[in-house]
């Protein structure tokens, strides 16, 4: 089920759910690492689709890939995707290192962000999906 929708500051509709929403630094690193109007893009572990909507939000217009892991996040991005007429955003749920590793699209982007799990170690989730989304043991930079 949806929560209320975000919106951000010029309307683009952001939408979470429990166990897909998104804090802060995701907020920070869409605003620090913002890609030129046309360049194309990719958003890798874009969880419900903050950074690529921020993106989108401030004016970026050129293709861009929000890949994520989690279905029903890559769902939510599907879902703003849609509600905004951002047909530029292309969600696309896979394991980013098969993504990285080959296909048509391998060497395509001028730009790329990354907000990946951060933590190596410490206390963990109970919610296997909100530990994976913020534990490095399936994945690290």
């Amino acid at each position: 089920m949806l929560n209320n929708p975000e919106i951000l500051d010029h309307g683009t509709k952001v939408f979470t759910a429990p166990g897909a929403t998104f804090g802060s630094d995701a907020l920070l690193l869409a605003r620090f690492a913002l890609p030129k109007p046309r360049q194309r893009a990719v958003d890798l572990c874009s969880g419900c689709g903050i950074v690529a909507l921020v993106w989108h939000d401030e004016g970026h217009r050129g293709p861009c890939t929000a890949v994520e892991l989690d279905p029903d996040a890559s769902a939510l991005c599907a879902a703003a995707v849609g509600e905004n007429g951002a047909d530029h955003i292309r969600p696309l749920c896979a394991d980013l290192r098969d993504f990285c590793r080959a296909g048509p699209e391998q060497g395509w982007y001028d730009f790329a962000a990354c907000n990946p799990p951060y933590f190596a170690a410490g206390p963990r989730s109970p919610d296997p999906v909100r530990a994976a989304a913020r534990h490095t043991d399936s994945c690290t930079l």
